[in-house]
């Protein structure tokens, strides 16, 4: 696996980079949030890491949807989406418990040079637009970054329509990810997995929430009913529930919306 090193560049980014942009670009102060400050501190802290990709993903309030989505699809299918390094995921929360957003943009990287690449590109003006353009309809309301551990299954796009995602603290990390590795190969040797599947680390954001999520893709919103509901009632996930200690924060279901530079998992 590849170590990370800040190189000069990124450092004079990361010293005189916000100055510039919020001198250069004067409103949308609220939804820069979302990206540039949480960016810089994940940026700081990232030498120490070292991994086979990552997950950063921003859960926003959205208030008109049709004008975000549409402000997100002119980013991505200009120069700067065609260059970013990363798959994006524009996705709905069709269930999401108590949280206030709506909405998450998830990015999926392959590596720690396309993490801080893709984390460059939003210090720049063409992105620096495209929050003033959203500022009025959104606001956001959580940004994390996570470490993939485990990645597998159908990646066929249309079998990756819908992402039901379960929040967790595990108390054992290594013995944990064993278990669910064996869980997993069980489902898909039963055939209940139509997509993809990941157990992700979580790095940066709200240490308090969760230490792991887990997640599976499926083909429509009824296909994940029916896997998540087989994946229950299997002696597979009991005998896993036996074996692990985990609290699962939070479940939810996403449906995607838009994806652009598909596939990067």
């Amino acid at each position: 696996m590849q170590s990370f090193n800040l190189d000069k560049q990124i450092r004079i980014i990361l010293n005189r980079g916000l100055a510039k942009i919020f001198f250069k670009i004067k409103s949308g102060e609220k939804m820069k949030k979302l990206f540039l400050i949480p960016m810089a501190i994940f940026m700081m802290s990232f030498q120490s890491l070292s991994a086979d990709g990552y997950i950063a993903s921003y859960s926003i309030k959205v208030s008109d949807v049709p004008a975000f989505a549409k402000s997100l699809d002119g980013l991505m299918t200009s120069e700067f989406g065609k260059n970013f390094p990363g798959t994006l995921t524009l996705g709905h929360f069709a269930f999401n418990g108590y949280d206030d957003a709506t909405h998450a943009v998830v990015i999926s990287y392959d590596s720690e040079a396309d993490m801080a690449n893709g984390t460059q590109m939003f210090y720049t003006p063409t992105f620096g637009a495209f929050l003033n353009e959203v500022q009025d309809v959104s606001e956001p309301v959580e940004q994390s970054l996570n470490r993939k551990l485990i990645s597998g299954g159908n990646n066929n796009q249309a079998d990756n329509s819908v992402y039901t995602t379960y929040y967790m603290s595990v108390k054992n990390p290594k013995k944990y990810a064993v278990a669910w590795k064996k869980l997993i190969d069980a489902q898909v040797e039963d055939g209940n997995i139509s997509g993809s599947y990941g157990l992700r680390a979580h790095t940066h954001g709200n240490n308090n929430y969760y230490s792991h999520y887990a997640y599976t893709g499926s083909t429509n919103i009824e296909s994940a009913i029916e896997e998540q509901k087989n994946l229950m009632q299997s002696s597979s996930f009991a005998a896993f529930s036996k074996n692990v200690k985990r609290e699962v924060k939070k479940t939810t279901m996403m449906v995607v919306m838009a994806t652009y530079n598909y596939p990067n998992s």
